[in-house]
């Protein structure tokens, strides 16, 4: 699972977790409440955010009370905005939600009441849309491998989503195992840009020559510039696979 609290970019391949009903999103909402789930809001220009959770549920007045910040200066700018994200983890699975012109609501706890909204992102790891590189566009990964991490090995990319990658690696140097998190990783995305990730390797396999490793990692903590410049190469990739049919596959 990604376990990043960052929003998810609008995309037209996560159309199909987004969820309309009604019925289902007041149910949703209300587990966060009853499991006390911790949620992230973030609202203006310059990525401002603070921690919440949803406190009540009404479906038949179709409101939402969120628990507000503590800090005067962040609740302010929460109530003068005129949209708020939402994202929370439960189940294992990534819940976010976009909801507009809060207010602030009285009683002995500050809250603030937003109207329920209309769709809610469901979304897991393995749902993640993943593409092949091709050799026209392929990735590649600067990867640290000397104790000191001043000497790296670049590594072929063979598959990409925003939650992680798959790599084919020659252990001259670079012998991956499993559960080892790697800093300072330096990927490079043709047409893109280069990106810096952590990732944490989740599977080594034995090639069949027995000479290379299959490496499967997951990034962690990744910032919102390098998930955005993920998402535009996926996007340009499966741009490109679309004319091929047959090649095109999720994760």
């Amino acid at each position: 699972m990604d376990t990043t609290p960052f929003p998810e970019p609008e995309s037209p391949e996560q159309e199909r977790f987004w969820l309309y009903s009604h019925v289902e999103i007041v149910a949703l909402l209300t587990r966060l409440a009853s499991g006390k789930v911790p949620m992230t809001l973030y609202w203006g220009r310059d990525g401002e955010c603070a921690v919440s959770e949803v406190l009540d549920v009404d479906g038949a007045r179709n409101e939402l009370t969120l628990d507000l910040p503590a800090v005067e200066s962040l609740r302010a700018g929460l109530l003068a905005s005129p949209e708020i994200v939402c994202v929370a983890f439960i189940d294992h699975i990534k819940v976010q939600f976009q909801v507009r012109s809060p207010r602030s609501a009285g009683g002995p706890r500050a809250t603030v009441q937003v109207a329920v909204p209309e769709r809610v992102l469901r979304l897991q790891r393995r749902e993640y849309f993943r593409v092949r590189t091709p050799e026209t566009l392929s990735a590649s990964c600067l990867v640290p491998y000397s104790g000191d991490r001043g000497q790296y090995e670049s590594i072929r990319v063979i598959d990409l989503s925003v939650g992680g990658m798959a790599m084919l690696a020659y252990p001259r140097h670079f012998d991956p195992s499993e559960s080892t998190v790697i800093d300072r990783c330096f990927l490079d995305l043709p047409g893109v840009g280069t990106v810096t990730v952590r990732m944490r390797v989740a599977h080594v396999e034995m090639g069949a020559d027995g000479a290379t490793r299959r490496c499967g990692c997951e990034f962690v903590d990744l910032s919102p510039q390098a998930r955005m410049m993920l998402q535009r190469y996926v996007q340009r990739i499966d741009v490109e696979q679309r004319q091929r049919p047959g090649r095109r596959h999720a994760a």
